[in-house]
């Protein structure tokens, strides 16, 4: 199942030589926070990953499939607010049939919610 449009809408896009920043919206209405939490909402740790991996292969404009975690930290609880949410991109090496990226999802400020590093294949 993919997330955007249903968990997440991308409301921009910031691109450096050396990164590219994604800003998205969580949508408090899908289904998965009636499930993960009823009434207290938060945002499963395999959604933030998918996000992830959703938002490279965006970026990078061809389909991706993550093949490897090589290091994720959650720091933070996210929740489904009106606030914007920032996915950084860093590190992105591309080589025959992979790449890998460094991900950090934050809320512009003070809040880190995860640090990933992961591999993904071309499909």
């Amino acid at each position: 199942m993919k997330l955007r449009d249903n968990l997440y809408n991308i409301s921009g896009v910031q691109q450096t030589p050396e990164s590219v920043t994604y800003s998205i919206q969580l949508n408090r209405n899908c289904i998965i926070y009636e499930a993960h939490f009823p009434g207290m909402p938060i945002t499963p740790g395999v959604c933030i990953v998918q996000i992830a991996e959703e938002l490279l292969s965006d970026y990078l404009q061809k389909p991706l499939q993550l093949t490897n975690i090589r290091n994720a930290k959650f720091l933070s609880i996210l929740k489904p607010t009106d606030h914007a949410v920032l996915v950084h991109f860093k590190a992105i090496k591309q080589a025959e049939g992979t790449v890998s990226a460094q991900a950090v999802i934050d809320d512009g400020e003070d809040t880190v919610y995860a640090k990933i590093s992961f591999t993904c294949n071309d499909v």
